[in-house]
């Protein structure tokens, strides 16, 4: 059936992507790192891999998700105060200006062109005028490397099993520019990003304009 995943994707995803994201991850916390008296979101936070990053670093955190199976094994993975919620990222039940940094990790490409634009508005009305926000996602391959092109080649399958309506908004995101295409003409401006993934992964650290 059309927008059925063939895997499971709460009960694999770990053991896919864990080690092999681990180190893009902790890039990304270097990149856009929290502290005492911070607040930090992770949007379609999934396992809790990315805010497992964050702890033990001080300030509060918080993830949104809208798979309770995701949530279930994020509460396995992270230990002490973290606010999980069950919810959609098209309207984070958050204030205005509350995050003092929020990221999101391989999310907005599982979406379409217009549920992306609306997740990255709430993105920006919860972030506080001085906060940061910490984008991992594909990056439009360009380096035509042979590893290069076997991660692309990889990704392209793991996308597809994920499902035909997750392959076909993955395939659009990568089409129309990727983060760095999304995000212009925003009130964002780019402060630091790194492209990762033998070209494949891009991480992207921005602020308001």
């Amino acid at each position: 059936m059309a927008g059925v995943p063939i895997l499971d994707t709460a009960r694999w995803y770990d053991p896919i992507f864990a080690g092999v994201l681990g180190g893009i991850r902790e890039l990304a916390t270097r990149m856009a790192p929290s502290g005492q008296g911070m607040n930090m979101l992770d949007v379609g936070c999934g396992t809790g891999r990315q805010l497992a990053h964050y702890q033990d670093k001080g300030g509060e955190l918080f993830g949104i998700d809208i798979s309770t199976q995701m949530l279930n094994v994020a509460k396995s993975n992270l230990k002490g105060e973290v606010g999980l919620v069950n919810g959609d990222a098209l309207q984070l039940p958050y204030s205005m200006a509350t995050f003092d940094l929020v990221t999101s990790s391989l999310f907005l490409h599982q979406l379409s062109a217009e549920k992306r634009l609306i997740v990255l508005d709430e993105i920006i009305r919860v972030l506080k005028p001085d906060g940061q926000i910490l984008l991992i996602d594909f990056h439009p391959y360009s380096t035509h490397t042979i590893i290069g092109t076997l991660t692309y080649l990889s990704i392209a399958i793991i996308e597809f099993f994920a499902g035909w309506e997750h392959f076909s908004n993955s395939r659009q995101f990568l089409s129309h520019g990727g983060i760095p295409k999304l995000t212009y003409g925003q009130e964002l401006v780019l402060r630091k990003s790194k492209v990762v993934g033998n070209g494949n992964l891009g991480i992207y650290l921005l602020g308001l304009d």
